[in-house]
């Protein structure tokens, strides 16, 4: 998972120089350990910021019995690690889906699993969890997916839900190793609507990861771009010996094994609302293959228009950049946010993206491997169309606690409430072999990490964060979301054989908040439909914060479709403006706090809200 550091993306990149598998001399294996470059040692203490604790108690988190929350399968992820895990497609782990599948306005939950289910007779099917409580959620969950026609019995590692036909409801697509899902949602029943949509299953070899959703030429309509990750060819892996990593004896991979190229598909809208593979014409197959994971589809340079970042494992990362037209050319080496500060290849696995600043320029968060802090990208960009971004992890205080972790999963939220955006990470090795194998501080399961928000970075929290941040697992794909419906972000975390972790948000926090859930109507008698892309202000007497409406993020996830701001003091929100692709921002205020208001950007750019009652 890990590369040589100090290599160039190539070649070298790939693996050349990597740990061989015991035995052999083919270079086929992971770059870190014997044969590969030296690791560089962690930063310094001094390298990194001191900053002072930001005023109040901070975020508190309690875990949530499984009993209490419904939520009780167990991952799987191919075989037990007791049982040996030989190949890579059983350490990456999978990713969870937050989505309203039967429309009744209470947010479910989608959990892929990482075993071929028609070996077993279903039972590593996919789950459907519906959203029990009352109209904003009370935590409490049942498992509906075969009930609903959700219950994909492959080896699946991702979900996207999206509304790619534009009737108001959220469809799901199943990214698989093996032919990909499309499940098509009319009124919460689902249907297989993969082969309407060609080129979309993808071969029977690829391995699908990550995948996102946007409007990236401003037409209204959804189109998706799907990353893939390696081949595996088990026959072949079979055949070989497991690679050396750390002098332990672990999975072949992904350097030295066959990088699979990205898709990208345009919506062609109405009637048919058909998701062609336009990968060559939108300009993505000028990069080379890489090891993909998450893409997000976001406006990175503050021109109106969506852009694209995705996480590439173990080689440089990408940008593109939308010309406007839906046209992509990329970036991410020029823009400065391609690899570690000092050039170092690094191993992307998830994302996050925010507005600590309040403006319109997001910042980047990547979780990387262990022996590499996780990178921050701080947003510079002063032209459109000319993306920069610095990283400054240990200038912000969130680099150097994270150097012997490994992370997955990952967002911005403001869990309690003051009016700063904090930073989760979700922790656990990929290789269970570390154990008793590897130095001391590279263990298998591992501990979650928060940084709370200051004036100028970050504060490492976690150990201030009550018992959900106190408890060791191999986490993965986490999601943020409101589970209780009380104005605190809550988190699920999924996690490599286990069952999920709930972790319920007790912060005493007393600040303001406000939720919103933000839909379009293009026409005056069209069903409102998610306003994904849509960038999102809010103003108060004490500042301005900005919130992304996205679909797809964090590791192999798609996060909650409402944006949710922390107010701290501030009683009143004097504005609140939306911007979707395409079109100038429209604006409306005051608004109440404390509340969850559903806004629709109508046909003439003017905005309307409802409350939610409860």
């Amino acid at each position: 998972m890990d590369t040589a550091v100090g290599t160039a993306q190539g070649n070298a990149g790939r693996g050349e120089t990597g740990a061989t598998a015991e035995g052999s001399s083919d270079g086929m294996g992971t770059t870190m350990g014997g044969g590969g470059s030296p690791l560089p040692p962690p930063p310094s203490a001094g390298d990194t910021a001191r900053l002072p604790d930001p005023p109040g108690p901070g975020p508190w988190f309690e875990i949530v019995d499984p009993a209490a929350s419904g939520l009780s399968h167990k991952n799987l992820s191919g075989p037990l690690p007791e049982q040996g895990k030989r190949f890579l497609r059983d350490t990456i782990g999978q990713g969870i889906a937050v989505l309203d599948a039967d429309g009744d306005g209470r947010l479910d939950l989608y959990f892929p699993q990482g075993r071929d289910g028609t070996a077993d007779g279903g039972e590593s099917a996919n789950l459907l969890y519906l959203n029990q409580g009352d109209s904003q959620g009370d935590g409490r969950w049942n498992e509906q997916g075969e009930a609903y026609g959700v219950a994909d019995t492959s080896y699946s590692f991702g979900a996207l839900a999206f509304d790619y036909d534009n009737d108001g409801d959220e469809d799901l697509l199943i990214s698989n190793l093996g032919p990909n899902r499309l499940l098509r949602n009319d009124g919460g029943h689902f249907t297989d609507v993969t082969s309407e949509h060609p080129g979309l299953a993808g071969e029977t070899t690829e391995w699908s990861t990550g995948a996102s959703a946007g409007d990236i030429d401003g037409d209204g309509d959804l189109d998706l771009y799907m990353a893939n990750y390696v081949e595996q060819d088990i026959a072949a892996l079979e055949a070989r010996s497991l690679c050396m990593f750390m002098g332990c004896k672990v999975p072949c991979g992904p350097n030295g094994l066959t990088p699979q190229a990205d898709h990208f598909f345009r919506n062609s809208g109405p009637p048919l609302f058909q998701l062609q593979l336009a990968t060559a014409d939108a300009g993505f197959a000028d990069m080379e293959p890489s090891y993909g994971f998450q893409p997000t589809f976001l406006d990175l340079d503050d021109d109106g228009d969506l852009d694209l970042y995705v996480t590439n494992d173990s080689v440089f990362n990408s940008m593109f950049i939308n010309d406007g037209t839906g046209m992509f050319a990329e970036t991410a080496l020029v823009a400065g946010a391609a690899c570690g500060r000092m050039g170092q290849l690094e191993a992307g696995m998830g994302l996050a993206t925010g507005h600590p600043a309040g403006n319109a320029l997001p910042d980047l968060y990547v979780t990387n491997f262990s022996s590499q802090s996780n990178s921050y990208y701080s947003n510079q960009t002063e032209v459109a169309d000319e993306p920069w971004f610095d990283e400054v992890s240990e200038l912000l205080g969130c680099g150097r606690p994270t150097w012997f972790r490994l992370a997955w999963g990952t967002a911005f939220g403001d869990f309690d409430n003051d009016g700063r955006l904090d930073l989760f990470a979700a922790n656990g090795h990929i290789y269970h072999h570390v154990t008793g194998c590897a130095p001391d501080r590279i263990v298998y399961e591992q501990q979650n990490d928060l940084f709370r928000g200051t004036e100028g970075g970050f504060v490492d929290w976690a150990e201030r964060s009550g018992p959900a941040f106190s408890t060791a697992s191999s986490h993965r794909g986490a999601v943020t979301l409101d589970i209780e419906g009380d104005g605190d972000l809550d988190l699920v975390i999924n996690r490599l054989d286990e069952q999920p972790l709930v972790a319920l948000n007790t912060s005493p926090s007393q600040g303001h908040w406000l939720t919103l859930e933000i839909r379009r109507r293009d026409t005056a008698d069209a069903t409102p439909t998610l306003a994904l892309g849509a960038q999102v202000t809010v103003r108060t007497d004490a500042g301005t914060h900005c919130r992304d409406v996205l679909a797809g993020s964090s590791f192999l996830c798609t996060e909650t479709p409402r944006v949710h701001f922390g107010l701290g003091a501030a009683n009143t929100v004097t504005s609140l403006a939306v911007r979707l692709p395409g079109r100038p921002a429209s604006e409306l205020g005051p608004l109440p706090v404390d509340k969850l208001l559903f806004v629709i950007v109508e046909p003439d750019g003017t905005l309307s809200w409802q409350a939610r009652e409860d």
